[in-house]
């Protein structure tokens, strides 16, 4: 039994579930559930003329996706909220 790793919004080296092959992740940003909400909450306050917008600039407030680079098969997700 492996033990599941940690995903951060960092790169992670593992063992790839699909190609079996040793890797360091790459990753992509994705807009997740807190982006939309903090755009939400822009458009809420006032700042609908394009501010709200900003939050899907911003890769702190996205979801991370961890890929294998050998297979391109997605091995976790860190979410956000």
């Amino acid at each position: 039994m492996m033990n599941q790793p940690m995903f951060t919004q960092c790169p992670t080296r593992l063992l790839c579930p699909y190609c079996r092959a040793d890797i360091t992740t790459s990753i992509e940003y994705e807009a997740g559930a807190l982006t939309w909400l903090t755009s939400g909450v822009l458009c809420l306050v006032g700042c609908w003329l394009g501010c709200c917008l900003i939050p899907f600039c911003i890769n702190d407030l996205q979801d991370v996706k961890h890929k294998c680079p050998n297979c391109n098969n997605i091995v976790g997700i860190n979410r956000r909220l």
